[in-house]
């Protein structure tokens, strides 16, 4: 059975999050890794703990970012479930069978530089019923870009994140072999994404060839097809994680 995160261990993952923005070489990436690793197994439980240590990537940078992410989320998990225990609050380490907020309809896309297919996707998602939460669409009302982000992903039950080819990147022993890869806030938002509503709540797009971080263990790649096919399977997500839609959306696309 899974743990809840006191107040002391709470601040101590959030120091390893903050840690993480120190970190220039591949050895500090695998020394934070087994640290984190290591916490969340007495702190949550093994499963999480297996959980962070296959989200992987073939680039180190990329990987820490996607981890960064996943404890940013878990993070804001917990003070989503920081309720009194007999208000129901759930264990951090638990799998989310309801969305985060009762009655929620917000979708979160997350997208890097393709507007057409950040465009196409947040609009069916609207045939559909949903609000799709574009991040730059939200007002502003003075706040830094992070709070924004915090606020504006608060209330979502879903998240819908486009992995299109903005950047080329390369492993470190393969420097001649550039990939398309999605840009790296777009994998620290996915990981955030996992660790705050878990992996049945988190569908990733891919588009172009772009290179997929592997071993989601729930998280399901749906290829953005110019036939459209991503719709229907789209929406058979969203449908698994219980999220009432309009399936005549489906109809008019």
């Amino acid at each position: 059975m899974a743990e809840r995160m006191n107040d002391r261990q709470r601040a101590q993952l959030a120091t390893y999050a903050e840690e993480a923005s120190d970190i220039t070489d591949v050895w500090q990436i695998r020394r934070w890794i087994n640290r984190v690793t290591a916490f969340l197994t007495e702190a949550i439980g093994p499963d999480e703990a297996d959980r962070f240590q296959y989200l992987v990537s073939s680039d180190d940078f990329d990987e820490l970012a996607l981890k960064l992410g996943h404890v940013e989320g878990l993070l804001a998990k917990g003070e989503d479930q920081s309720a009194p225990e007999d208000q129901g609050a759930s264990n951090l380490g638990d799998a989310v069978t309801e969305p985060i907020v009762s009655g929620t309809r917000e979708v979160f896309v997350v997208h890097g530089h393709d507007g057409e297919a950040k465009e196409s996707v947040a609009r069916f998602l609207e045939k559909l019923g949903l609000d799709a939460i574009i991040l730059h669409e939200q007002a502003n009302q003075g706040r830094t870009l992070i709070e924004k982000f915090e606020i504006s992903s608060k209330n979502v039950a879903f998240a819908v994140v486009l992995l299109t080819p903005d950047d080329l990147g390369c492993a470190a022993d393969k420097p001649d072999q550039l990939v398309p890869r999605a840009r790296q806030n777009v994998i620290l938002e996915l990981g955030y994404f996992m660790g705050r509503l878990g992996r049945t709540r988190v569908c990733a797009l891919y588009k172009g060839g772009v290179e997929q971080p592997s071993d989601f263990q729930g998280v399901v790649y749906i290829e953005l097809d110019p036939a459209g096919a991503w719709r229907t399977k789209l929406a058979q997500e969203l449908l698994g994680a219980k999220i009432t839609i309009k399936l005549e959306g489906l109809l008019n696309k």
